[in-house]
């Protein structure tokens, strides 16, 4: 016959109530007698009635994160830490992978919200009203992670996307009159936009028109950054430096480089993003823009912390730290690090 709480309270010495207290996680039972209610829950086996606990206290210590397309090395680097730092706090997550369709988005929401979840972190490429408007509908706080969000009454944790393409150009017009961008997908309002946005401060001004030639479009994959590569090679004869808009479509640029005899850095130099571990051990390793998945996780999961907590939050917007690291794909200069 299975355990239940009045078997706890005998065995720990307590009261109904005081087990219920440990149980829901009161700060009205102290470290002692919590810790006599959790040894006697371990030895008894008693499996805690979730559904119920919910019911009573409406808390049900689930964190929701979407998604979008986590079989990418850095975004699994976030999720992970995103994990870490829910369990320190006694919470759990959910995860959907939306694959960055709105459809799957407002369905996972819509699924998350039955679930009773307490706070949900949406990791997208692109902010739809439609979005927008269902997260605002279902009264649950969230947290948007990896894009910046301009709504004041939004939470988002983001790197500096603008300021991080215009370190980038900085350094390749050191080498070139102009360079070719294989960015992300046109459907990617977030990421690419902003990126295009701090190539494009920095085309102005060095008084460059930024042609359409010197523009390859790929989806973030290591395929899309091969045909890309071509694509701007074959527009522009006398191309030097290449920026990916991540890495994977950087490491995909130089393997069509290498199957066409293209040397790196002597004939190309090419730059990534996202600083994922691989770039580190491509041949030549990959220079990059470094952003910490893991930063972005802790931070976007505290910041949601807060929020469940109806804790006080200075600031709606958040950016994690970005540097650009020089490797063997590209010629070396001086930096300025950011």
């Amino acid at each position: 016959m299975s355990a239940n709480m009045k078997d706890v309270a005998d065995l720990a010495g307590v009261s109904l109530s005081t087990v219920s207290r440990v149980i829901n996680d009161s700060n009205l039972v102290s470290k002692d007698t919590a810790y006599k209610v959790k040894t006697a829950i371990k030895k008894l086996d008693y499996q805690i009635n979730e559904s119920a606990r919910v019911l009573r206290t409406n808390i049900s210590k689930l964190v929701g994160i979407i998604g979008a397309g986590m079989d990418n090395p850095f975004l699994m680097k976030t999720l992970k830490s995103m994990e870490a730092e829910a369990i320190k706090e006694n919470y759990n997550i959910i995860y959907g992978d939306s694959d960055g369709e709105l459809e799957q988005e407002l369905y996972y929401i819509n699924m998350l919200k039955q679930k009773k979840i307490d706070g949900l972190i949406i990791i997208t490429a692109k902010f739809s009203d439609e979005l927008i408007e269902m997260v605002r509908s279902i009264q649950i706080p969230t947290v948007f992670a990896s894009g910046y969000i301009k709504n004041p009454d939004l939470v988002a944790v983001t790197v500096n996307n603008v300021k991080a393409a215009e370190d980038v150009s900085d350094y390749l017009f050191n080498f070139s009159d102009y360079f070719g961008i294989i960015r992300g997908p046109y459907k990617d309002s977030v990421a690419s936009e902003e990126r295009m946005i701090g190539v494009i401060n920095k085309y102005r001004e060095n008084n460059v028109k930024l042609k359409d030639k010197y523009i390859s479009e790929g989806d973030f994959s290591y395929e899309s950054g091969y045909r890309a590569a071509q694509e701007l090679f074959k527009k522009n004869s006398d191309l030097k430096t290449i920026f990916s808009f991540s890495d994977q479509m950087a490491i995909g640029a130089i393997r069509y480089c290498y199957d066409n005899n293209i040397k790196i850095p002597e004939d190309v130099s090419i730059v990534g993003f996202d600083d994922i571990e691989v770039a580190r051990f491509t041949k030549p390793s990959l220079s990059t823009v470094s952003q910490s998945g893991a930063e972005l996780g802790v931070k976007s999961m505290k910041l949601l912390l807060k929020l469940m907590n109806n804790e006080s939050v200075t600031n709606n917007k958040e950016f994690v730290s970005h540097k650009l690291v020089i490797r063997e794909s590209s010629k070396s200069i001086n930096i300025i690090k950011s």
